[in-house]
């Protein structure tokens, strides 16, 4: 992937492009034998656990105002002949469906149902997740993990003032991209010592917001985030978005309409972040879920997609912050980093950049 290329990307440091969501890599907390909570820098899995589900339990009574969907599956080769307490512990407190498949004597048929089955749980938007290659009759455990989600505004953009613009890819580049355009109050921020302002679009009823970290300006040779992404952190980002750092400002917003699809094999990742013993036959223990020695976690799949669009609601209010009257532009016509936070616990569910149409 180039470094120009539009990315989805969450972890507990937000340069982890494939971390895509945090119920990804802390869904595999629950699972016997894997304990990456050292490995994920995450102290009490008690208090993880809560937190999740805080998060995820709020999320899921919100459908009704935007389109989200996540879907966990654990698939394990039948052979395996997992035990009752594994099958019942992949519920609680995270849950992931468990399905005994035929990887073994069945690799293609199962791929092929496999897509079919992740298709249809998440409304025909994601096909195809497994290609050809992510399976063999020498798989094992399989692990998926699958979102999307559909914006809904609290206030919609108008349709009649969607134009086509030209969005800066780099200093001398441009491409054409259909550029939404809303006047309206939002919580507007700046962080001086990067030439960053910060906007907050509020999702229908509040509970999610984006948030859009746009430079003022391209200021290196590339897509000018590299030194905004070298300083985005949690810590940094609760700062930033402190309301004693943003206020509600009248503000002439443009953003592009866009989709982004990320699709990642999270093996990799968590070995080069310390969590290995899992993927390894010969360190792997997997006691607890079956009496087969040698058992490996053979893959994690993560695939998230995300539309931006102009749909939302007529009605508009963003109380908690101080208000300015004076009316500020705020133009994403060049490459910005965007974050959706759960309002509540103020989480990260899902965080990317665009950088080309």
């Amino acid at each position: 992937m180039s470094r120009q290329a539009n990315r989805l990307f969450c972890s507990a440091r937000f340069r982890h492009r494939s971390l895509v969501l945090r119920v990804g890599p802390i869904s595999l907390i629950h699972l016997p034998g894997l304990y990456p909570c050292k490995v994920l820098h995450l102290q009490d899995v008690k208090d993880v656990s809560f937190g999740f589900q805080t998060v995820t339990a709020d999320v899921s009574k919100l459908t009704s105002f935007f389109a989200l969907k996540m879907v966990k599956r654990l698939f394990v080769d039948k052979s395996l002949s997992p035990t009752t307490d594994f099958v019942n512990s992949t519920k609680r407190p995270f849950p992931s469906e468990l399905e005994l498949v035929e990887f073994k004597e069945k690799t293609e048929e199962t791929r092929q149902k496999i897509n079919k089955s992740l298709s249809e749980l998440t409304d025909g938007k994601m096909e195809n997740i497994l290609n050809e290659d992510s399976v063999s009759d020498q798989t094992q455990i399989l692990l998926v993990n699958a979102a999307y989600f559909v914006t809904n505004w609290m206030k919609k953009f108008p349709e009649a003032e969607i134009k086509e613009c030209p969005f800066k890819v780099n200093k001398t580049e441009t491409k054409p991209v259909q550029m939404m355009n809303l006047e309206a109050t939002f919580c507007l921020g700046y962080v001086k010592e990067l030439n960053v302002a910060i906007l907050e679009l509020p999702c229908l009823n509040k509970h999610i917001s984006m948030l859009i970290l746009l430079p003022k300006d391209i200021e290196d040779e590339t897509t000018g985030l590299e030194k905004l992404e070298k300083a985005l952190t949690p810590e940094t980002l609760l700062q930033w978005t402190n309301p004693s750092m943003m206020a509600n400002t009248k503000v002439n917003v443009f953003l592009p309409k866009f989709s982004v699809e990320g699709d990642y094999d999270l093996k990799p990742l968590l070995e080069s972040l310390g969590m290995t013993n899992v993927f390894n036959e010969s360190a792997s223990d997997f006691s607890e879920m079956c009496e087969t020695k040698g058992v490996v976690l053979s893959k994690i799949i993560h695939k998230v997609s995300l539309e931006v669009n102009e749909q939302g609601g007529e009605s508009l209010e963003v109380p908690g912050y101080r208000i300015l009257q004076h009316k500020d532009e705020f133009k994403a016509d060049h490459p910005f980093i965007f974050l959706f936070r759960h309002n509540k616990t103020r989480n990260v569910i899902l965080s990317g950049r665009f950088c080309s149409p």
